[in-house]
């Protein structure tokens, strides 16, 4: 079962076919109601990924907040995978601001 929204998968492939292309753009999109993603590249063959969590706790790493959000980011990753794009192992906790929790890595671009 896939648990990523069909509107964000589209937008993965569009970033991958542009990556392709040499111009890949920034991507943004609702996971669920409290995780939302945004990549942006940087122009230097890599890009940041930045998952936005609403969300009493925050964990060290985002995968560790349990496994629906350990499947989701799975699915992220396996599509970005598919296009030759390597992500992080893990997303790492960056900040807080207005009550969401930033978590981000680094993808390498083919």
């Amino acid at each position: 079962m896939n648990h990523v929204p069909d509107d964000v998968l589209e937008s993965l492939d569009t970033f991958g076919e542009q990556l392709l292309l040499g111009s890949p753009p920034r991507v943004e999109g609702r996971l669920r109601e409290d995780l939302r993603l945004t990549i942006v590249p940087d122009g230097n063959g890599t890009a940041r990924l930045c998952f936005e969590t609403e969300h009493t706790q925050t964990p060290s790493a985002l995968r560790e907040r349990g496994s629906f959000v350990t499947t989701v980011v799975d699915g992220v990753d396996s599509r970005l995978r598919l296009w030759g794009v390597e992500p992080p192992e893990a997303y790492e906790y960056t900040e807080t601001v207005d009550d969401t929790h930033r978590y981000e890595g680094w993808l390498r671009l083919p």
